[in-house]
């Protein structure tokens, strides 16, 4: 009953929303819409399986396929390094859209295995995210010896910190890409920060991170039964009007110093991954433990 009364129209609406920026970045590229295109793509790339996903994903593809023809996403890449993530995985996305051909990837393959764009000042989760992408093109991009960091301890140990941000949650969604592209690495995911920022989300009523979170854990992370019943509760709760989206995260938490994050793009983020929890199967919120999907 969900997916027929509430998460058809929020998709319907999310395609129409995704449509327009989707066009405003073709008509005039900036910055801004480039991140917000970002911000949708982190979401639709971790949804393979879902049927309800698959119009925007297509949608995506597609405009990734223009842009790389373009030229758009050589220019981005060359532009200024805190594109290249977004570069990456929007260069992978494009391969499935029909007119996409492997020459597409050259001038980029060129770029990066010359060793001539994305090389300083990466953090290690984006330079193993960047690569693993590229990888999955047919580009070869070296960043030295990466080690082997023990990135599931890490990323657990910012349970600690006495503040979140925008890009706590940017860090598991590139976690969950990560899981999705390079399982044969072992890569394992963390399991105590992504379900203790769930509940955070709860109990100070973000209902951006809510959805997101709950995608995430429901799909990569590992989701207790209990924490289950309690999210699909909150997101039944938090459910916008008919033609709005959810709303931004709270002012503090919306951190730009690493990449550009507006409200635009943050609420349709979210508002999709709402309507894609909702439109999900029933036990995936009433079983005993869901396992996640990657690992």
């Amino acid at each position: 009953m969900l997916a027929e009364t509430i998460s058809d129209p929020m998709l319907r609406l999310c395609q129409a929303e995704f449509k327009c920026l989707i066009q405003e970045l073709e008509s005039a590229p900036s910055r801004t819409a480039f991140f917000d295109v970002g911000a949708v793509a982190e979401v639709l790339v971790l949804t393979n399986g879902i049927p309800e996903a698959e119009g925007l994903t297509r949608m995506l593809c597609d405009a990734s396929a223009r842009w790389l023809k373009s030229g758009l996403l050589e220019d981005l890449l060359m532009a200024r390094v805190e594109f290249a993530y977004h570069v990456a995985l929007l260069t992978y996305l494009a391969q499935s859209a029909a007119s996409f051909s492997p020459s597409d990837v050259e001038v980029i393959r060129n770029l990066s295995e010359g060793r001539l764009v994305a090389r300083s000042e990466i953090p290690v989760l984006r330079q193993h995210l960047i690569a693993a992408y590229f990888s999955g093109c047919g580009i070869h991009t070296e960043f030295g010896q990466l080690g082997r960091r023990n990135l599931t301890q890490i990323i657990d140990r910012r349970v600690l910190r006495a503040r979140s941000d925008e890009f706590d949650l940017l860090v598991l969604l590139m976690c969950a890409q990560l899981l999705q592209l390079d399982r044969s690495r072992g890569y394992q995911g963390p399991r105590t920060y992504p379900q203790a920022q769930l509940v955070q989300a709860m109990r100070s009523g973000n209902t951006n991170w809510l959805p997101v979170l709950a995608l995430l854990c429901s799909r990569f992370f590992g989701f207790p039964g209990h924490l289950c019943g309690a999210a699909f509760k909150s997101m039944e709760e938090s459910i916008p009007a008919p033609g709005e989206l959810l709303p931004a995260p709270p002012g503090n938490q919306i951190d730009s110093e690493y990449i550009e994050r507006t409200e635009r793009g943050l609420r349709l983020r979210s508002t999709i991954a709402l309507a894609l929890s909702l439109a999900l199967p029933g036990e995936t919120y009433g079983v005993e433990q869901v396992r996640p999907a990657y690992n």
